[in-house]
């Protein structure tokens, strides 16, 4: 597993900083991929993103990241973490400022949170219910830091992994799809169940890898 090479797509839509001293806490030197080239040669893919779904599919684009990373997941099967506004990333589709597409490896669509009853963004931290043993193996509380408006709906639950309970609405906060895996929360930021869980996607990559 530490022989794996793990790479954060590094545009300037997620916080790459935080993301690599949470894995760098384990041992595990990640790189930070700059250009898409460079995907060849990654074993691991981390996609991270905060802000704004149309400002990030624009950024992928006009980087050339997105079809790199398009054929990194469909064609050459590459192990990726979705982080956030990363997960959203992996649905058809995003009411985010309009209708805006995502890459469709995971069929669904990503919504505002549509509650009176809770404050939207929703920031802070959640105990989140699991539905994967591998990925949430050893954690001590479930407890996660969330900060987003919007929040990614799946058609098919048998992707669900992981969801979190805000005001009447159960929120998907985990989804797994073959060398699909994606979080709602920040797991570098959620201190030692976030940690665990890093720990626990490697593993779970790593024998997706050998597979």
């Amino acid at each position: 597993m530490c022989n794996l090479k793990v790479g954060v797509i590094n545009i300037g839509i997620g916080n790459v900083g935080s993301i690599r001293s949470a894995f760098n806490f384990y041992g595990y030197d990640v790189d930070l991929v700059k250009q898409p080239e460079e995907l060849r040669k990654i074993d691991v893919i981390i996609l991270a993103g905060v802000g704004n779904f149309k400002s990030a599919t624009s950024k992928l684009r006009a980087s050339k990241f997105w079809h790199k990373l398009d054929h990194a997941v469909r064609v050459d099967r590459k192990p990726v973490l979705g982080i956030c506004l990363g997960m959203q990333l992996f649905g058809d589709l995003s009411y985010e400022n309009g209708e805006n597409k995502g890459f469709g490896w995971i069929k669904g669509k990503v919504v505002k949170i549509e509650d009176k009853l809770v404050k939207v963004p929703h920031i802070g931290w959640e105990i989140v219910k699991p539905l994967d043993s591998k990925l949430f193996e050893g954690m001590r509380y479930n407890s996660f830091y969330f900060m987003h408006s919007y929040h990614f709906v799946p058609e098919d639950e048998d992707v669900v992994i992981a969801t979190v309970g805000y005001g009447g609405l159960k929120i998907v906060s985990g989804v797994r799809k073959d060398n699909l895996i994606g979080v709602q929360f920040h797991p570098e930021k959620s201190q030692g169940d976030g940690l665990r869980f890093l720990r626990n996607f490697l593993k779970v990559a790593g024998c997706l890898l050998r597979e």
